[in-house]
């Protein structure tokens, strides 16, 4: 019996050892960012019937599938994770939040979000924005198509740049990069056509070494090329080495980032400069040059971030040497991670996980005037996505639309990054759709049956129904093409046709037009224009002030008609006795002749007649019960041509 428990015991010291053999060798992996190898060990080790400490080994498995980037393998890690209630942290917490989003699980997230901000103090609404902003933009912000590109760059793709018709980016530097880890090296290719480019070509020279060359920065002369590497070659080191030999390790031990510029010198890239806003203890990266002003932007943690990566400036000092950085300030940088700058003459890009969005990494929008950056806007869908979005890089485009590159992990699953291209829609060319009324240029009454007439002007080979006319209320309804010029004419017997030129472009002005289509009736002999809309009270010859528009328009239609001589006839409606009435209409068209002698029309050329109740035109004689609308239709004043 003690024999047996002996061996049991011993069995079970080989398996802790088993154990430990696999964690000692994820926590080297872990240390050294073999991320992918690390996570094989931790399973290894928590797949023993033995385990030490079963919390740690969960949380460096979700860990680290969050570092690849693989959110939906870390969000069922992070989920087992947070049965550990007790020994949890806030970070923790705040991880599986974001993870939550990164899978458009937002609901989901809130209530984590709301742990979060109750174990650490934290305002609550400032988290669960990051939450609640992707439930309330869920529409695409832009038309724009979104396509992955030939280019394969892996896990850690670590930005691009566009120059002289060739993509600039790192590639992995061995083919089974999707299962082991690999470390990156600067390549180019050449575009074949927007989403299509050559095989990688490794970039010569001395930029590229044993680790990670990434987020290249091209002058528009190709003379220099920044970039950000690792600070060191070295994989073991001693402390007292570090010291007295000045390695480039920082204090924890960490292979840092740095940026540096590299010299075009016969198309091989040389004369490598270290920057001197780097250091040993503290990572910096992702540069962009504005060539205008020599200011470069860039990301770090150092001293003065507000949490993670910080976007920075440093300003120009000499050719190769820049004074000392300043933090962009709150409204640009949050608790998170923000990156990947780049701008143009009018704005300023980058990627922030900290502002409101949609889960990762989103791109944001800042106007930039007189070097002074505005606040962010999120660039929304389709641009952004649950996933991480960074790197972006927009192109000249004469039409103003959005074209570009960036990076991103949305295709697929488990964190792999790809080359994507956006280019904007135009707007779609709708036809000008004309809707007026054709009017008698006199009364300013609405004309039923005028004919309309399109013809082309240029392309005569254009299908053209050119029918049409107008409705009883005088409607007028024409759909043009655009960059099409036409002739619109407008015809009706008993007035003078009218016609408008509608040019192929610019054509607002003209189109301005159509709201009234104004016709003149033609001055031939015995012509006679009803004209309803000069109005009298009951029983007076004063004329009211609604008439003066008509009033005037046929001032305009005798000027218009020099040669021609009018009779003016007023005439009453049946209430009254006829001779009283003969006399009202006597007085009014002495009035209207009047309104227009008065304007300046010769009085030779006008005829006054009061007619009474002689020509009444509805039901209303004498003896005949109507309503006060009815009795006015007959009080009215007619323009005959003699």
């Amino acid at each position: 019996m003690q024999r047996l428990i002996l061996f049991l015991w011993i069995l079970g010291m080989s398996q802790v050892f088993a154990q430990r053999s696999h964690l000692t060798k994820a926590d080297e992996f872990y240390k050294h960012r073999f991320y992918k190898e690390a996570i094989t060990e931790y399973k290894l080790a928590l797949e023993e019937d033995v385990v030490v400490n079963k919390f740690y080994m969960t949380h460096q498995i979700a860990s680290t599938y969050k570092l690849l980037f693989d959110y939906e393998n870390a969000e069922d890690w992070y989920k087992k994770l947070m049965t550990y209630d007790s020994e949890l942290s806030p970070e923790d917490v705040l991880d599986y939040a974001q993870i939550l989003c990164n899978n458009e699980k937002y609901k989901d997230a809130e209530p984590w979000f709301e742990r979060y901000a109750l174990l650490t103090g934290k305002q609550k609404g400032k988290y669960l924005a990051r939450a609640k902003w992707a439930q309330a933009n869920p529409d695409s912000l832009w038309d724009m198509n979104v396509l992955v590109t030939s280019i394969e760059t892996g896990s850690r793709s670590m930005g691009l740049y566009f120059h002289n018709n060739k993509m600039y980016y790192s590639t992995p530097m061995i083919k089974e990069f999707e299962e082991k880890t690999s470390f990156y090296d600067l390549a180019s290719s050449e575009m074949l056509d927007s989403i299509t480019f050559s095989p990688a070509t490794v970039l010569s020279g001395e930029t590229n070494k044993s680790f990670y060359e990434g987020t290249p920065y091209l002058t528009s002369d190709g003379k220099y090329l920044y970039y950000t590497a690792n600070a060191t070659e070295i994989t073991k080191y001693r402390e007292k080495k570090r010291k007295k030999k000045g390695l480039e390790i920082s204090e924890q031990g960490i292979n840092i980032l740095k940026i540096f510029r590299a010299e075009n010198v016969n198309g091989n890239w040389q004369n490598i400069l270290e920057l001197n806003i780097n250091s040993n203890e503290y990572n910096t990266g992702f540069p962009f040059l504005n060539e205008k002003t020599g200011d470069l932007y860039f990301a770090s943690d150092r001293e003065g971030s507000k949490g993670g990566f910080d976007i920075f400036m440093a300003k120009k000092a000499s050719d190769t040497t820049w004074a000392q950085p300043i933090n962009l300030g709150d409204h640009i940088n949050s608790d998170l991670d923000e990156y990947y700058p780049s701008l143009n003459d009018t704005a300023f890009f980058y990627s922030s996980r900290g502002l409101p969005g949609y889960g990762g990494a989103d791109v944001f929008w800042c106007s930039l005037k007189d070097d002074k950056i505005g606040n962010p806007m999120n660039l929304g869908k389709p641009i952004n996505s649950p996933k991480d979005d960074f790197s972006f890089l927009l192109l000249p485009n004469e039409e103003g639309l959005l074209n570009g590159y960036m990076s991103s992990n949305r295709s697929g699953t488990h964190g792999y990054d790809h080359i994507i291209y956006f280019e904007q829609n135009p707007p779609p060319v709708y036809p000008d759709t004309i809707v007026g009324v054709a009017l008698n240029k006199i009364t300013l009454e609405p004309i039923e049956g005028v004919d309309i007439t399109l013809d082309l002007l240029e392309d005569e080979s254009y299908v053209l129904d050119s029918s049409g006319s107008t409705s009883n209320s005088g409607d007028i309804t024409l759909i043009l093409q655009k960059e099409q010029a036409y002739k619109v004419t407008f015809k009706k017997d008993g007035y003078t046709p009218v016609s408008i030129e509608i040019p192929a472009d610019e054509r607002d002005d003209v189109l301005a037009k159509f709201g009234k289509i104004a016709l003149s009736p033609v001055a031939v002999k015995n012509t006679v224009i009803k004209i309803p809309n000069i109005y009298f009270d009951y029983d007076k010859a004063s004329i009211r002030e609604e008439s003066i528009p008509v009033l005037k328009n046929i001032v305009n239609y005798l000027n218009d008609n020099p040669n021609i001589r009018v009779e003016l006839s007023a005439h009453t409606d049946a209430r009254g006795s006829d001779w009283y009435n003969l006399k009202l209409s006597d007085r009014r068209a002495q009035s209207t002749v009047k309104y227009l002698v008065d304007a300046g029309i010769d009085k030779s050329r006008l005829v006054p007649k009061g007619y009474g109740e002689k020509k009444i035109l509805n039901q209303c004689k004498n003896g005949v019960k109507c309503t006060d609308e009815e009795h006015e239709f007959n009080r009215r004043v007619e323009l005959k041509v003699l």
